[in-house]
């Protein structure tokens, strides 16, 4: 962040680098200051969106500043940065929104802005989305996950899914919670399975990904099957149910499908 100007505009956009990188520290649930206990856990947004969201195919935030004003399906209408990022604050952070006009929601704005500054769109795209794997013939099977879980994920996110912290909670995490109160609740996008199973594939074990595709799939089916924080009102998503993504994994749905189907797949045929 060396090039970063100097003056009132320089300070946001590093605390807003600081609020990416230790979300935990300044609105966390443990943070000294009651008034700014924004987000439900102790993760750092950059626990998904690696680097800062600096790293390509990695749920980058490059680029993703000259995207908004954007339609987004999930409300069916256009929405603002400010209101994707509070989308994030109430489902990934399973927390509350961050005023749009707080110097935290200004300076996350602040840095998006300054690390898309010079990016075209078309190129943004590398950093914005996850490398796509195919799709299983089958459901992907929770079952077959836990055996994966426990051989390759279980030394960083413990045995019970509950991350590993740095000291403690307060702390944020060394290795995010994965399931329970202190992870990400049924509303995020993480909790969908292909978003997930991407992120395993190209990311896990700790971004070094060794993981085959049948791996990748059932190891995200465990992590979806187990416990964790419940968005209310999930019912709401998606007034235009025909751009509801079929993988979202709760109802209601357009179709005749199972629950059990959207959740876990297959997808073959039925997802682009």
């Amino acid at each position: 962040m060396s090039s970063v100007p100097k003056g009132p505009l320089g300070d946001s956009i590093k605390y807003g680098k600081e609020l990416i990188s230790h979300t935990y520290k300044y609105i966390g649930p443990l943070t000294d200051d009651v008034s700014k206990r924004y987000s439900g856990n102790n993760y750092a947004c950059s626990n998904c969106h690696i680097d800062a969201g600096t790293r390509p195919n990695s749920l980058g935030f490059v680029g993703v500043y000259l995207l908004y004003p954007a339609y987004d399906s999930r409300v069916d209408s256009v929405i603002s940065i400010k209101q994707r990022i509070n989308e994030c604050m109430e489902r990934s952070m399973n927390g509350r929104k961050l005023p749009l006009k707080s110097n935290e929601m200004n300076s996350i704005v602040a840095y998006y802005w300054w690390i898309s500054k010079e990016v075209m769109p078309k190129i943004a795209a590398e950093y914005i989305g996850l490398p796509k794997i195919a799709f299983l013939n089958r459901a992907a099977d929770s079952s077959k996950g836990k055996v994966v879980y426990r051989n390759k994920c279980m030394t960083c996110h413990a045995e019970n899914g509950a991350g590993v912290y740095n000291g403690n909670a307060k702390d944020g995490f060394d290795m995010p919670a994965l399931w329970g109160d202190d992870s990400f609740n049924n509303g995020a996008g993480m909790y969908r399975l292909i978003t997930a199973a991407q992120f395993i594939k190209s990311k896990m074990p700790y971004h070094n990904a060794d993981l085959n595709d049948e791996e990748a799939w059932d190891v995200a089916a465990y992590i979806s099957s187990m416990p964790r924080p419940v968005k209310s009102n999930l019912d709401k998503d998606f007034p235009d149910l025909s751009k509801k993504p079929f993988d979202c994994p709760y109802p209601p749905y357009n179709d005749t499908f199972s629950v059990f189907r959207h959740k876990y797949g297959p997808f073959e045929g039925l997802v682009k």
